[in-house]
């Protein structure tokens, strides 16, 4: 069993910030559950393609607003508070977030902790 809280971050292996977003990783590959939970924020205006190409993404939104694009059928999501999508290993997105915006994300396989996005906006699979 696992018990943490998201200020007992053990500094750059759980928290990990970018110029487009930032987070608290709550489960890493070292907790041997297979999966990593995260708490991502992305400020208001920020957008970014993504496109997982080792791990299958699921994200809840608790906060804010954005636009989904999947980007192989053009299809529009709008994104609020309970709203969730699964993206499959591959599967590339385009979010435009209008308000700040905070979503609980799921990665598997986990990841081991400092990883942030390629220039595909995919993670690496570190070893």
């Amino acid at each position: 069993m696992r018990v943490k809280h998201k200020d007992q971050g053990d500094g750059a292996k759980g928290s990990v910030a970018t110029d487009k977003w930032a987070t608290t990783r709550m489960l890493l590959r070292e907790d041997g559950f297979g999966l990593t939970l995260s708490d991502v924020r992305v400020p208001a205006g920020s957008e970014g393609v993504y496109g997982y190409k080792h791990h299958v993404e699921v994200c809840y939104c608790i906060e804010g607003e954005a636009e989904l694009e999947e980007l192989a059928s053009g299809t529009l999501h709008r994104i609020r508070p309970g709203s969730l999508w699964a993206a499959e290993k591959g599967e590339r997105l385009r979010l435009a977030v209008k308000t700040d915006f905070r979503v609980i994300a799921v990665f598997v396989p986990a990841l081991v902790g400092p990883e942030t996005s390629d220039a595909e906006g995919s993670f690496p699979l570190l070893p």
